[in-house]
């Protein structure tokens, strides 16, 4: 039962009612682990938040939440984990009439660079853990049914994040990290989101703490867009 995880907020530098402040939680948990084989079991949810339709000096309207629900089976070839996994991805509204309900079930295939933590030095050190941590996802919509699938005509999916450590000091250690995520439709059109940040995070026994800035580059996504969107942030990873 190893379990890892990120609690973070993060606070939109162009705020109106639908972008305020956003809060997310996420968890992975190994269920079995047998040799080169594992189990893990997951969960991600982000709330969001807004200003007032009403009164816009209020703030912390609450009106939408993303979850992810994860199955994952990997098998561990150092450096890589392969994995094979099923993603539940849901949207709803929250006190509203119409809750706006969108989600989709996937089943994905994927490599995760499974790089240990970065080796943290007393003395300024550059590109500390040399090639680039990140993973890599393809993911088929099924199945079609209108009991699995809502709001979306997509057909399958790629995703990927890099995270490019750049610089590490004492428990200190700056990068860049970038995701993308192409979506492929049944008509044979094409949405994709792209982000990146810069962060700098502080190494402590009971998990790192991070602060970041993210830029939304595009976002095409039919619902729920982050075009051009920035924010900054916090996270606590264990």
């Amino acid at each position: 039962m190893e379990s890892t995880g990120v609690l973070e907020a993060y606070s939109f530098f162009n705020q109106n009612i639908e972008h305020f402040i956003y809060s997310n939680i996420e968890t992975d948990i190994t269920v079995l682990r047998i040799g080169r084989f594992s189990w893990r079991l997951g969960l991600a949810m982000e709330t969001y938040m807004g200003e007032s339709w009403n009164s816009p000096e209020m703030k912390f309207n609450i009106y939408g939440g993303h979850w992810n629900i994860k199955t994952q089976f990997g098998y561990q070839m150092d450096p890589l984990l392969l994995r094979v996994y099923t993603d539940h991805e849901c949207f709803h509204n929250i006190d509203m009439a119409d809750t706006l309900s969108e989600y989709m079930n996937t089943i994905k295939l994927g490599v995760l660079l499974d790089e240990p933590t970065p080796e943290y030095s007393d003395s300024l050190v550059f590109l500390p853990a040399g090639l680039p941590d990140g993973w890599f996802s393809i993911g088929f919509y099924r199945p079609r049914s209108d009991t699995f699938q809502k709001g979306h005509d997509f057909n399958w999916s790629m995703h990927g994040m890099f995270d490019f450590e750049g610089v590490a000091w004492h428990s200190f250690l700056s990068g860049l990290r970038y995701r993308s995520d192409f979506y492929f439709h049944n008509d044979g059109a094409g949405s994709s989101k792209h982000k990146g940040e810069i962060y700098v995070a502080y190494h402590a026994p009971a998990g790192t703490f991070e602060t970041h800035i993210t830029h939304y580059f595009s976002d095409t996504q039919p619902f729920r867009s982050l075009e051009g969107e920035t924010y900054w942030g916090i996270r606590f990873i264990w």
